[in-house]
């Protein structure tokens, strides 16, 4: 792992789900702290009883030896150990200068319904996480000396029907909105099902069945309430949850609360977008897509019957694929302009954690070149790679009490269980499938180009997605192109971001040359919690600098509006053997972010993108009613430079303007007669070059993201108003055209 996708991983975990939890949940009435565990229901009673009936022997685990290195006795093996040790497991995380208490280690007594109905904190949760606790004494390794511990698993399962109890009883009898949602809940019902199919041996009848009375009856509210529409990522883990609940019980009427909520997920254009991706607020959202990504893939490999979610699965990692845009220096950019909220890109998806693609190129072709794959060395050295990242996590610490957290804690509502340390499952290693490694060499010998991103490989390619996407690559280049929806804020979750919920319209979100590397890109910063400053950090007051291929201006009364703000592009694609190409039309958004309106009459656009053999041609239109007099008006082409979180100093893009036949340096003057613009990047350049000279300068200053990555972007700016500067209305078509190709050498 790079330090950047260390840094990275910190920043998602904090700004994306910690600050959510705190942000999302209301506060909760200071009651006095329920001492008891629920009753009241049949199911619950009987749980209860059943935990009564435990005793610490129930919880001895009595292993006093170390996991231990052991020889795989195959290749598959061998991999599976490299799988594990791919990611860190939470058994007993060791992390920020403390440890939670690992779920080997904690006394027996701590497990005692005597201890868990505390008269005084109340109802307390022991200290483990269940989950992996669960896991490790299923982990049938040699090594493993926890391997069928039924201690093991009556500790997971003791944890995880405490936390169901006291979820049980607030969803029965709480009026607060955060008990009565699928999404929130999503987690929660996720571990419950984990922790029910995975110590079903260890249980006796009367506790397992009590357990999945309860599990049933939160299948059937989470029917109910349905998914919320709000974050697809969360809705997922309640689909994920299901498909578990189901398993641990099952039964057909399980089974099929759970394929249905599936269906409605999927048959749901908010969640599901037929191009590939799952919506955020209506967008695509390549950072948070990650999130969504990781259940999904959790998903697929946990309900291999369901071919409908497979399908569909395996065409969000082809689409993933197709965002993937490698540097000359090794690294990987993409387009994220259209993001609803972030400003990563796909390479730097959230939750990239490795073992995630790994699972991944299981379901699909188009994922092997997103996978990790070891080397002979790393095989070799996986068993006791494995093994010195488990052992540190299972061993107690007496004498360092400042690196445990081994006290159970009063039970409290979470949005995560386990927060804020993830993740809690390998599902790489869990779900690897049998002749899997065979299955792959082959693939791969049979077509090598399978180990690199599409504008990685040396064929041409033309690939379409739904009715949002195209992306292109010829010898010389490669393009994007993004006409897919933008949207406005919908629904009643953590509350109203300030926007915009994407940039787009229809534009050219790349264009890429082996040389070059993504040398034209749009970009976005992404937005903060409303009550966070600034809240958004794509400022209105800075459009200029926005680096998205947009038709942009302002007004004589200094108002800005954009085509980027267009939710609803129309598109029209064609793609034949000669090439493809994609005509985009719209209305300029007359209020471009909230309901203030910038425009008081009606501005229209067109725009035509041709994919030929030697270059991308783009052909721009923009028509009014005349009802605005305009000040400024542009066609902006985003210029890339680099990404300071992984590339040097070094890397820079140098904009020069080409007029009376001679070349000089860009600068944010205008300059008068510009036949083209010529990019350099690296070692090579890309020419944008006008049907006739145009008026041409840059934004006032670079574009930097100071969010959640370090990208740096300078907008080229073209003249369409092309009044002297003037405020001027538009009624007769304002048109440009220019050929983007990369410049021969």
């Amino acid at each position: 792992m790079t330090a950047a996708t260390s840094h990275r991983r910190w920043i998602v975990a904090i700004l994306c789900f910690v600050v959510p939890a705190m942000f999302a949940a209301p506060a909760l009435a200071a009651d006095a702290p329920r001492t008891k565990l629920p009753d009241e229901k049949p199911h619950q009673k009987a749980l209860r009883d059943y935990l009564g009936t435990l005793a610490e022997k129930d919880f001895d685990h009595g292993v006093k030896e170390p996991i231990k290195v052991v020889a795989p006795e195959n290749a598959e093996e061998a991999y599976k150990l490299w799988a594990l040790g791919l990611d860190i497991l939470r058994v007993g995380s060791i992390m920020h200068g403390y440890r939670n208490a690992a779920g080997t280690a904690l006394p027996a007594s701590q497990f005692l319904l005597a201890t868990i109905e505390d008269p005084t904190q109340g109802v307390l949760r022991p200290a483990i996480w269940p989950e992996p606790t669960a896991w490790l004494a299923n982990w049938d390794n040699a090594g493993n000396p926890y391997h069928k511990s039924r201690a093991l698993k009556m500790r997971a399962f003791v944890t995880a029907s405490v936390d169901m109890l006291m979820f049980d009883e607030r969803q029965e009898n709480s009026d607060a909105p955060l008990f009565h949602r699928a999404d929130w809940f999503g987690p929660h019902l996720l571990m419950y099902g984990y922790v029910g199919c995975a110590t079903r041996d260890a249980v006796g009848s009367k506790g397992r069945e009590a357990y999945n009375a309860c599990l049933k009856g939160m299948m059937k509210r989470v029917a109910a309430w349905g998914p919320r529409r709000d974050e697809s990522y969360l809705d997922i883990t309640a689909m994920v949850g299901m498909r578990f609940a189901a398993d641990s019980i099952g039964d057909k009427e399980s089974m099929k609360l759970a394929e249905d909520y599936a269906h409605r997920f999927f048959d749901d254009p908010w969640l599901w977008n037929p191009a590939g991706y799952f919506p955020e607020q209506g967008c695509l959202d390549a950072g948070f897509n990650g999130l969504s990504l990781y259940y999904a893939t959790w998903l697929t490999l946990a309900a291999p019957d369901w071919t409908f979610v497979r399908d569909h699965v395996k065409e969000a990692w082809r689409l993933r694929a197709h965002l993937v845009l490698p540097e000359p220096d090794g690294k990987f950019t993409g387009p994220s302009h259209f993001n609803s909220r972030t400003g990563t890109d796909a390479s730097a998806d959230q939750w990239d954690w490795r073992f995630r693609t790994v699972a991944a190129s299981y379901l699909t072709e188009q994922a092997i070149c997103q996978a990790p794959f070891p080397t002979d060395e790393q095989l070799k050295a996986a068993p006791e790679k494995a093994v010195g990242m488990l052992q540190p996590q299972v061993m107690n610490y007496p004498d360092n009490p400042n690196m445990q957290r081994t006290a159970s804690g009063p039970w409290r509502w979470m949005l995560y269980p386990n927060a804020p340390d993830f993740p809690m499952n390998n599902f790489a290693l869990e779900f690897y499938p049998k002749g899997f490694l065979a299955e792959r060499e082959k693939l791969v010998k049979k077509d090598p180009s399978l180990l690199k991103y599409p504008f990685e490989r040396d064929e041409d390619f033309t690939a379409v997605f739904g009715n949002a996407l195209l992306a292109a690559k010829r010898k010389a280049f490669g393009v994007i192109v993004h006409t897919g929806p933008v949207s406005e804020f919908q629904g009643e979750g953590h509350g109203e971001f300030t926007g915009p919920y994407g940039l787009s319209g229809g534009g050219l979100s790349a264009f890429w040359t082996p040389e070059t590397g993504a040398v034209i890109l749009g970009r976005r910063a992404g937005m903060q919690f409303p009550d966070r400053k600034p809240p958004s950090f794509d400022l209105p007051e800075a459009w200029r600098t926005w680096p998205v291929h947009a038709v942009s201006g302002q007004t004589a009364a200094g108002k800005f509006f954009t085509s980027a703000r267009n939710q609803e592009p129309q598109a029209t694609f064609t793609k034949d053997e000669k090439g493809a190409s994609v005509k985009v039309t719209g209305v300029i958004p007359a209020a471009p972010i909230g309901a203030e309106k910038s425009l008081a009459g009606k501005i229209e656009y067109a725009r035509a993108f041709t994919v030929e053999a030697k270059g991308l041609k783009v052909e721009t239109a923009v028509t009014g009613d005349g009802a605005d007099s305009l000040a400024e008006l542009y066609e902006v082409i985003p210029v890339y430079i680099r990404n300071a979180m992984g590339q040097a100093e070094t890397v820079t893009t140098a904009i020069e303007f080409e007029a009376g036949g001679k070349w000089s340096p860009a600068t944010e003057q205008y300059a008068a007669d510009v036949a083209a613009v010529r990019l350099t990047r690296f070692k090579g350049s890309v020419v944008v070059r006008f049907d006739r000279p145009r008026r041409v300068k840059l934004a006032p200053t670079e574009w930097v993201d100071t969010f959640m990555t370090r990208a740096t972007c300078r907008n080229v700016l073209v003249d369409l108003l092309e009044s002297g500067d003037k405020p001027a209305a538009v009624k007769e078509a304002r048109k440009v055209g220019y050929m983007i190709e990369a410049e021969k050498k």
